[in-house]
């Protein structure tokens, strides 16, 4: 099937691995031009010689997502390098750890630097070059529905994220851009490494017994894979959505409880 994709210009934030990493990959497969992005240069060239293997319209620009001048640059040299900007999807690594009374006034702002201002500024830029039918997705977590024991600063700050884009998808019907977003539940990646070994230290745990416990309150039984989040991204990027704006899809294995 046809999906609408090849040949449009795509740029992915913190892709040198992960989710991010496994969106750039499908982009590719479906024959768009795509630019990642990472702060870590060494993952960063890792992972765009491994994609020029799957197509050679893959370029790269190291960036710091705490930094808005530099994010503000990813969307103007990148669509430079590119030709233009059909589609940005953003997503970006997690915030450390921790409760209320541990973190500290540089945590909190770190985290609203990386979390928050990071998409505003991607999205605004984005919004000035993309012309009717492109499409900004941002990839978010299940904390905007149910928040994560110890993950306040992504309890807390990711919620801005919701009133992002239903703001922007408003504002930026009239341009024909289509703004959604993804909520990734529980998913394979390094980042999820590092929570289970903080939560196994933090409450005198084995690993595997803080696996388990994740695992046993996903319906579908099992952790999500990056290309399963990937997916669902790649529907909203195609010509399969064209009505579909200001929403957010949980890719969580059925684990919010919620209804709404």
């Amino acid at each position: 099937m046809d999906l609408g994709i090849k040949g449009k210009k795509v740029i992915v934030t913190a892709s040198s691995s992960g989710i991010g990493y496994a969106t750039a990959k499908r982009f590719l497969e479906e024959g768009a031009e795509v630019l990642i992005s990472s702060h870590d240069e060494n993952k960063l060239l890792n992972a765009y010689n491994t994609l020029k293997g799957i197509s050679k319209s893959v370029y790269y620009m190291k960036i710091d997502l705490t930094k808005p001048e530099e994010v503000s640059s990813l969307i103007s040299e990148g669509s430079s390098m590119l030709g233009g900007l059909d589609i940005l999807v953003y997503v970006t690594g997690s915030p450390k750890p921790g409760n209320l009374l541990e973190l500290t006034n540089e945590d909190w702002i770190n985290g609203f630097n990386l979390l928050l201002m990071s998409a505003v500024v991607a999205v605004r830029e984005s919004a000035k070059i993309m012309k009717k039918g492109g499409r900004i997705i941002l990839s978010t977590s299940t904390t905007l529905r149910e928040p994560i024991d110890n993950l306040d600063l992504s309890n807390v700050i990711r919620l801005s994220l919701a009133g992002l884009i239903k703001s922007a998808s408003r504002e930026l019907a009239s341009k024909g851009i289509l703004v959604n977003g993804v909520m990734p539940g529980w998913t394979l990646t390094k980042r999820l490494d590092q929570l289970i070994k903080d939560r196994s230290k933090r409450e005198n745990r084995t690993e595997d017994s803080v696996l388990k416990d994740l695992v046993k309150d996903i319906p579908l039984g099992r952790l999500a894979n990056p290309e399963e989040v990937a997916n669902v991204i790649i529907f909203l990027a195609s010509s399969l959505s064209t009505y579909v704006t200001g929403t957010l899809i949980p890719v969580d294995g059925g684990n919010i409880k919620g209804i709404f």
